[in-house]
């Protein structure tokens, strides 16, 4: 039998309506939370949400009451400077956190670009640096793509595309009605989702509130009784050089938008819980780029990596560390 066109339309609905389901639900529920523009994003799921969107679209949103002037960059790591500390410091009372996971070079310019391009003045800068300030980013990587408005490496349908695709990928879509449904977090979601941080509004501070509570709930199986602390060897090496000839523009158009600000900056090379020292040949580039004296080296053993109630894990340091390091590089 001949279907008419109105009747395969009917079919083609009918049949495909599981697929159309999920197609709305995802312009509707935003699940990467791309789509939409939030006041808040409180607590989000580490392993699906982007960084650089919470970051940079906060910024648009508080922008224009606020006309931020104080910046600190960097990873994930750069969390355990808190604003409202940095305040204290700086006598600015609305710093901004304006960091990514993994933040690479690439990233910081970009961001520093997008500041000047809406008018704000760079005035005060923290920028935490490691070893992975200078390496690449997965461009296909949820966590880690950068945001159109200011990333050279994509546009905002390629952008969107790749959140949406993603959404379909190895049933992502099933943990996220699941918990969104159940509210229950089941272990075979670990590969997809992991409540985590908490995003602070305006300052976009990266908070860890389910490490707190795990470490006032019991410290002792925390620190001695998991595998987030990775084996500590007693003569750590020093990191590869990281800085190609391919970052030196990068770093060249940073420092000279510092110099056009007369920015007061303090560069901090992290304090790593593997107390491995910061390679000395990226440490001389970065002071020849931006000076000995705004260059404060943290890596490597000393108090503060010796100490492991310094550490939510392997990767971060607490804000305690940051509170610190401040006090010592603004004496």
């Amino acid at each position: 039998m001949k279907l008419t066109f109105k009747q395969f339309i009917v079919r083609l609905l009918i049949f495909g309506s599981p697929i159309w389901f999920l197609i709305i639900s995802y312009f509707v529920l935003d699940p990467f939370y791309v789509i939409y523009s939030y006041d808040s994003y409180g607590s989000n799921l580490l392993k699906t949400y982007n960084r650089n969107r919470i970051s940079t679209e906060t910024f648009v949103r508080n922008n224009p009451k606020y006309n931020f002037s104080s910046f600190i960059f960097g990873s994930s790591r750069s969390s355990a400077f808190l604003t409202n500390e940095w305040s204290t410091f700086i006598k600015d009372p609305s710093p901004y956190h304006f960091d990514a996971f993994n933040d690479n070079v690439d990233g910081i310019a970009g961001k520093i670009k997008f500041i000047e391009k809406q008018g704000n003045k760079i005035a005060n800068v923290i920028w935490v640096v490691d070893h992975d300030t200078f390496k690449e980013i997965d461009k296909e990587s949820l966590i880690h793509i950068k945001d159109y408005r200011w990333a050279d490496s994509t546009n905002a349908f390629n952008y969107h595309l790749t959140f949406f695709k993603s959404f379909f990928k190895k049933q992502y879509f099933v943990s996220y009605f699941d918990l969104k449904l159940f509210k229950t977090f089941r272990p075979y979601m670990d590969e997809f989702l992991e409540i985590n941080y908490f995003y602070t509004s305006p300052s976009n501070n990266l908070l860890f509130p389910e490490n707190i509570k795990l470490i006032k709930k019991d410290s002792i199986a925390y620190y001695y009784k998991n595998d987030w602390f990775p084996f500590k060897p007693e003569n750590p090496k020093m990191y590869d050089a990281a800085i190609k000839e391919h970052h030196l523009k990068d770093l060249k158009l940073i420092a000279d938008a510092f110099a056009r600000n007369n920015t007061n900056l303090k560069i901090i090379i992290a304090p790593h819980y593997d107390q491995r020292l910061y390679n000395t040949q990226d440490k001389a580039l970065l002071e020849k780029y931006f000076g000995k004296k705004n260059v404060y080296d943290y890596s490597g053993k000393n108090e503060l990596t010796n100490f492991l109630g310094n550490y939510y894990e392997g990767s971060h340091f607490k804000p305690v560390v940051g509170r610190k390091i401040m006090e010592e590089i603004y004496q």
